[in-house]
């Protein structure tokens, strides 16, 4: 509380907030550290969720993905162990010795928060979030834009090419009605 009213930092404030960070990313003898907390990728393409860890014995390392229908289990497993990967990511995931997985064709639905846990042999865990952000293609929105405005120019222009035949042939059709007019107005006038 000191800090907060004196509102200054000086060197032994940042010692001291560099210590107690450093106690919260060990917690009995687990660290997980995330190079990258925020990570993007666009849809179809693969997201390297980047994770490293140190812990003694053998560790439990579980993936969990928060998102707005809940949480959900990805994987569990043990370094050349086991693994027990759920259904929906069973094809799409790869897991890697130091924890990292890379979620492969991601979609929109796999935005969101993923939760790692290393959990010791004691039973001893330390959490690590990232979250995952998908982008939407800009070409996909482009290539639709295209192909309507291609068929719209294509149907209008058809349209204008109908109405100049049908007025063409209207100016025909009157050209000739002229004509029968004319051709019978002279014969009136001879037989007068």
């Amino acid at each position: 509380m000191f800090l907060m009213r004196t509102g200054s930092w000086n060197n032994n404030s940042f010692l001291l907030i560099l210590c107690l960070t450093g106690l919260c990313l060990q917690t009995n003898g687990i660290t997980v550290l995330i190079p990258d907390h925020v990570v993007s990728a666009t849809v179809d393409e693969s997201a390297f969720l980047s994770v490293e860890y140190k812990c003694s014995g053998i560790p439990t390392i579980r993936w969990k993905h928060l998102s707005l229908w809940g949480l959900k289990n990805i994987m569990t497993w043990e370094p050349d162990n086991y693994q027990n990967i759920s259904e929906s990511y069973e094809n799409r995931i790869q897991e890697y010795r130091n924890g990292s997985i890379q979620l492969s064709n991601v979609q929109l639905h796999d935005a969101g928060c993923y939760v790692v846990t290393v959990t010791d042999e004691v039973g001893n865990s330390k959490d690590g979030v990232i979250v995952l952000n998908i982008n939407e293609p800009v070409y996909k929105d482009l290539y639709f834009v295209v192909i309507v405005t291609t068929v719209l120019v294509t149907i209008s222009t058809l349209l204008m090419f109908f109405l100049w035949i049908c007025n063409q042939c209207m100016e025909l059709f009157k050209m000739k009605r002229r004509a029968r007019n004319v051709n019978g107005n002279l014969n009136i006038v001879i037989v007068v």
